[in-house]
């Protein structure tokens, strides 16, 4: 099936002169010198790597997503239902009524009051933009918020010995803010460490100083399998963060490079994670160290990467019993991330999701440990999450 949206999405801000284009390379099927549409050819032609990022003047005030059709979603599944009888509840028709629902679970041993979580809010400007509402929804909603990736290293007022975290004002303003109205029991705040955060000792830092009880080992950079990256429109901040360790392109120590942005050729630098590379022996390892530190409990997120490395995924978790493990599914949105990955990479989510019931599945017929599952990437509305965790089991038992 032809790719409706090649050479034309809103992500970039471009189109294409025609409708009808080739359904070949999405380019239209005459190409005219005159043209003042900017297509992709064109605009990459102008403007080189930015067409690869979502329009960078929204920076820190969007998210986007893959506009690609996946040929299957959640739409495609029709939720059957049933008048006789009622299950949950006794089948009694003063009883059976909705507001009766008990849609309470646990997720990693964490009582919920919800059946959703609100996953990793990192660095970028966005996540920091709107955490005193996610946080403040999840605290009364009694769900779990996770505290995402780089927000130390991105701390300007971060405080480091030895390469090490010893105070961030960030990260400490996210923790209170959320258990300013949590009821100490339903939901949980949530640390997630990535490469550059377990450098820097974030968890150590999270557990001693913040009382964090758990923390979320990062694989990948969730849906799109690739390194976190944010925009930089300031040098002496482009400058630090490569002090600290991060990757920062183009060089902002480079006097050349600072003479350009400072004549404009340029308006941002890219800083980049790294993109982390974990065998079994080390990753169970590094969990138990993490257990030693203090964490009570352990959670880890990744991407929809290929099956042999899902199956391997949880293969690791079971040995190192980690608590809880969240997959992010292609299709699903980000702050800052290259469009050709969000539209060519990794596994859609229904189709992940089926992937992972799969390997539990198998870890289920041989007695291992098998920690509790989240899906995410594209929800957007209750009736695709009721699918997913309807069919989120073996069909005999209660969702996982």
């Amino acid at each position: 099936m032809p790719e409706n949206f090649m050479n034309r999405r809103s992500t970039n801000e471009t189109r294409t002169r025609v409708r009808d284009v080739s359904p070949l390379s999405g380019m239209c099927a005459i190409c005219i010198e005159d043209c003042d549409i900017l297509c992709e050819v064109g605009k990459s032609a102008l403007r080189g790597r930015e067409i690869l990022y979502p329009s960078p003047e929204y920076f820190g005030e969007s998210t986007a997503a893959s506009n690609k059709d996946y040929t299957i979603d959640w739409s495609d599944f029709q939720i059957m239902t049933t008048v006789f009888g009622a299950k949950g509840i006794e089948a009694d028709e003063d009883k059976a009524i909705f507001p009766n629902a008990d849609i309470t679970t646990r997720f990693g041993g964490v009582p919920l009051n919800i059946p959703a979580i609100v996953a990793g809010l990192g660095s970028t400007a966005v996540a920091k933009r709107n955490w005193d509402g996610l946080a403040i929804g999840g605290a009364i909603s009694g769900t779990i918020i996770t505290v995402g990736e780089n927000v130390c290293g991105m701390d300007p007022k971060s405080k480091f010995e030895n390469g090490k975290v010893t105070y961030s004002e960030d990260l400490k303003y996210r923790i209170d803010m959320y258990r300013e109205l949590w009821d100490g029991k339903h939901g949980e705040i949530v640390v997630q460490t990535n490469v550059e955060d377990e450098r820097f000792g974030v968890d150590e830092y999270a557990i001693s100083k913040l009382e964090v009880n758990v923390i979320e080992r990062k694989w990948g950079q969730g849906a799109k399998a690739i390194g976190g990256e944010v925009m930089i429109d300031d040098l002496d901040k482009a400058i630090m963060l490569k002090k600290r360790g991060y990757i920062v392109l183009p060089d902002p120590e480079d006097k050349n490079i600072q003479k350009k942005f400072k004549d404009g050729v340029f308006k941002r630098f890219e800083r980049h994670s790294r993109v982390g590379m974990p065998n079994r022996e080390g990753f169970v390892e590094n969990i138990e160290r993490l257990r030693e530190k203090g964490a009570k409990k352990v959670f880890m997120k990744t991407g929809a990467y290929r099956p042999a490395v899902v199956a391997a995924t949880l293969r690791y978790a079971s040995d190192a019993k980690i608590d809880a493990i969240t997959f992010d599914g292609a299709g699903g949105g980000t702050g800052m991330s290259p469009i050709p990955m969000m539209q060519e990479c990794s596994t859609p989510t229904v189709w992940l999701q089926a992937q992972v019931l799969r390997c539990l599945r198998i870890l289920k017929d041989h007695g291992r440990h098998i920690p509790d599952v989240a899906i995410a990437g594209g929800f957007t509305d209750e009736t695709q999450v009721f699918k997913s965790i309807a069919m989120g089991n073996f069909g005999d038992e209660p969702p996982m």
